[in-house]
């Protein structure tokens, strides 16, 4: 990319996490559901909580910003 990535409106602050960027707080579902809407964003999968919650959801996202595509993934908000 040509210049790095620091922060993303809806989800706040990333932060390159080898060849993806990483969202640094986990995101509450409501917002994740918004990103399929953004411009800059193109697929989304979201995955389930595992072990009784001991691992939280995550989702991962085809972005495109500045004409840069790139992974954005990240831990679910649990309630």
């Amino acid at each position: 990319m040509s210049k790095p990535i620091t922060s993303l409106p809806l989800v706040g602050i990333v932060r390159r996490d080898g060849i993806a960027y990483r969202v640094t707080d986990p995101v509450p579902l409501d917002v994740i559901s918004g990103l399929i809407r953004e411009p800059w964003c193109s697929r989304l999968v979201v995955t389930d909580a595992r072990s009784g919650g001991a691992c939280p959801g995550e989702f991962t996202a085809m972005c495109v910003v500045d004409g840069e595509p790139f992974v954005l993934v990240g831990r679910i908000r649990q309630r």
